[in-house]
């Protein structure tokens, strides 16, 4: 068969990603068309090879990750080193969290690279934190977390704030954006998480996956909205100011 562009985009997306749901390539990929459109392309390239499907029930969305024609493909291109996923994930809504934020920061005109918690170890991140995300708007460092309420506040702040308060050697962080997985969580977290010299943003995964991220969705610790573009030339004029 023959890739589009969009194909093409999609094989080379799916290294860093791993695994992608139906909704997330539907998004990411279709905008303009249908959900039956978009599981149509993809059970063509799956048939081809290119892809390969997973799904843990009937009830469950599908996962794809890259398949053996889809690395040679890669392989073509120069790309290599390229390890094929067998088996999804086990904290998979977590996992599904993480990769919805890289596909709403990927359109984001500033984004300078995202890397995924299961990236960093490759570009020899060191530090025992391990953030969720980090990624980069224009020459600014970002770090963000992705809290699904699994654990306690208290271990969040513990185990993760303390670090971010106290900074990260080497890594000069412009600030922070703290996902929740309900409304609820990221009041409770705006509450909890205390005033520190980091610029810390809140928002929930839903409207980041429904809305992008340059609307005004996110909030600061007193409920105040503001957008990414806003968030990291503040982040800026702060460090000029420090200086």
């Amino acid at each position: 068969m023959k890739l589009t562009k969009r194909c093409a985009d999609l094989l080379r997306l799916l290294p860093a990603a791993r695994w992608l749901t139906t909704g997330q390539i539907h998004r990411r990929f279709f905008p303009n068309a249908t959900a039956d459109a978009a599981r149509k392309r993809l059970r063509k390239l799956g048939a081809a090879g290119y892809i390969t499907v997973r799904r843990r029930d009937r009830m469950s969305q599908a996962l794809f990750t890259l398949g053996r024609e889809g690395r040679r493909a890669l392989e073509r291109q120069g790309v290599d080193q390229i390890a094929l996923e067998r088996t999804p994930p086990k904290q998979l809504e977590h996992f599904i969290g993480i990769n919805d934020l890289r596909l709403a920061l990927e359109v984001f005109p500033d984004l300078s690279y995202f890397f995924a918690c299961w990236e960093l170890p490759a570009i020899g991140w060191r530090h025992p934190l391990i953030p969720d995300a980090m990624f980069g708007i224009g020459q600014q460092t970002f770090a963000a977390e992705f809290d699904r309420g699994q654990e306690s506040i208290q271990f969040f702040l513990k185990t993760k704030m303390q670090t971010y308060s106290r900074g990260l050697v080497g890594v000069p962080l412009a600030g922070l954006l703290i996902i929740a997985d309900s409304d609820s969580r990221m009041r409770s977290l705006m509450k909890a998480v205390p005033a520190c010299a980091l610029r810390v943003l809140f928002a929930t995964i839903g409207r980041i996956s429904k809305e992008g991220v340059q609307k005004p969705l996110f909030l600061d610790s007193v409920g105040r909205p503001t957008c990414l573009v806003e968030f990291s030339c503040q982040a800026l004029s702060s460090r000029r100011e420090a200086r």
